[in-house]
């Protein structure tokens, strides 16, 4: 039996962002998209290897159906709460949960 610990309701919508990982002052960026978000966090997929805690930094536009936060484009830092493989592709399916944002 799975438990359900999701604090806000998911919205099940592709929205592109850039996620960047900050690893020894490096910054590594790539794109991506939504396959989930919600206003306490999102989830994708993507080849990078994250671990469960990383932080990222992620910059999307908010679609307007999540009507608690503004629409706009933000920058959000994130921690990463759950990875898990997607196929045979190499792809994982990343969760992560918004600890706070900022409206560029």
């Amino acid at each position: 039996m799975t438990i359900e610990r999701r604090l806000a309701a998911r919205l099940i919508k592709r929205v592109p962002m850039q996620i960047t990982l900050v690893i020894n002052s490096s910054a590594e960026s790539l794109r991506a998209e939504t396959m989930n978000i919600s206003k306490s966090g999102a989830y994708f997929a993507t080849n990078l290897k994250l671990r469960e805690g990383a932080k990222l930094e992620l910059r999307l536009k908010i679609p307007e159906e999540i009507k608690s936060l503004p629409p706009l484009e933000c920058k959000f830092i994130g921690r990463v709460t759950h990875v898990e493989p997607l196929g045979k592709s190499g792809m994982s399916g990343v969760g992560v949960h918004f600890l706070y944002y900022s409206v560029d």
